[in-house]
């Protein structure tokens, strides 16, 4: 549960849902451009967008989504709901159940926002940084979730990554990392404003080639996905992604999204990314919160005329970032303090674990735990065997 600090009296996202179902109870008794899929429409369809941070069910935004029968797409690849990994930032169609803390997805959507070489900067899991990649300027944070770089192995100038995160400028050229990861793939992916400059196209710096790259429009948020020049540096363009798509384009139903306050216009008509959100009748947790620039929100409403309109707009605090529940098999296994759920590395020695449980816990055995991030490390706070 997500508890604001300094704010005791305010609603928390998860009261407010508790709240929401009991008065529905109460009530009812390649070559190509591509684009995200429209939401659920109907009285119980959702539009969910946000940062993946647990499993058992796919936890995105406090809810926890049934993927057994989604439909899953990783760079616009079919995959499985096995391959996703906390930190990535996924689009979910889905329908709600009673408990509206519960939901059915009927598709998953993971894009990265960068992949490529990384040309500066620096990057160490727990703590602030910032490196360039692909001309993509990347902000880390001790929530930032690291695959293949730890504080021994810090990523450096010259690695291969794979970015997932969340818009930070409104000029499109700087995100904030929800995960990092070392890559062997050498496809360059940069996300980005399009520049048009004497007829010539380009992303964050990027000069862009190819019959794609032309039907490009200069102001356009894109993802561009390409190979890139040995000789002059430039990216022959292979496919291009309109992110905004993958929310401000569903237009339609309920949609519950989370992002960083790109620019604000009023205390409450603000932008995450090219989303618009009007949050005039809005419920705000905490109470009497007010909207800055680059803070971390999720937002619940309708949408009406392209528009996100609120009922409610949480700010998100270090405790609820920092928190992960997962639900899965000890994949890998050297000791307590050092294991493998879920592709993610664990340490459990701060948690009070009896007898029983430190003996069944070995590879294979089912668990279900809560802990917080810690760098490239899970610190888990509380384990049981699921049996």
């Amino acid at each position: 549960m997500k508890q604001p600090q300094g704010h005791q009296g305010s609603l928390t996202r998860r009261h407010w849902i508790v709240l929401a179902a009991s008065a529905v109870s109460a009530g009812c008794g390649g070559g190509s451009a591509t684009t995200a899929g429209l939401p659920g429409t109907g009285g119980t369809g959702l539009f969910a967008q946000g940062t993946i941070s647990g499993f058992g069910s796919v936890i995105i935004n406090a809810i926890r989504f049934d993927d057994s029968a989604a439909t899953v797409t990783l760079d616009g690849q079919s995959a499985s709901a096995a391959d996703l990994r906390l930190g990535m930032v996924a689009a979910v169609q889905a329908e709600r159940g009673a408990d509206l803390t519960q939901g059915k997805a009927s598709s998953i959507e993971v894009w990265s926002v960068a992949q490529g070489l990384v040309s500066a900067g620096q990057a160490t899991p727990g703590a602030s940084g910032q490196f360039t990649v692909s001309g993509m300027t990347v902000l880390t944070d001790a929530n930032t979730i690291f695959d293949g770089i730890s504080a021994a192995l810090p990523l450096r100038s010259g690695q291969r990554v794979a970015v997932w995160g969340l818009q930070a400028g409104s000029d499109g050229r700087s995100w904030s990392a929800t995960r990092v990861a070392v890559v062997s793939s050498a496809i360059v992916v940069s996300s980005g404003l399009v520049s048009v400059a004497g007829g010539q196209r380009s992303v964050n710096g990027l000069s862009l080639t190819g019959t794609v790259a032309a039907t490009l429009t200069a102001g356009d948020l894109v993802r561009v996905q390409g190979s890139l020049s040995l000789t002059d540096g430039s990216l022959a363009v292979l496919s291009v992604r309109y992110p905004a798509t993958a929310a401000a384009g569903a237009q339609q139903g309920e949609a519950e999204i989370e992002g960083l306050v790109t620019s604000t216009v009023s205390a409450s008509r603000f932008s995450l990314g090219s989303v618009v959100v009007d949050a005039s009748q809005a419920v705000w947790s905490p109470a009497g919160a007010q909207i800055t620039q680059g803070a971390r929100v999720q937002v619940d409403g309708i949408w009406q005329s392209g528009v996100l309109k609120a009922s409610k707009v949480e700010l998100e605090d270090a405790q609820s970032l920092e928190a992960v529940e997962i639900s899965g098999v000890v994949q890998e296994f050297t000791s307590v303090g050092n294991f493998v759920v879920r592709s993610q590395r664990c340490d459990a020695t701060g948690a009070n674990l009896g007898p029983a449980t430190l003996a069944g816990l070995k590879v294979g055995a089912k668990v279900q735990l809560k802990g917080v991030k810690a760098g490239d490390v899970l610190r888990v706070t509380e384990l049981q065997l699921d049996n």
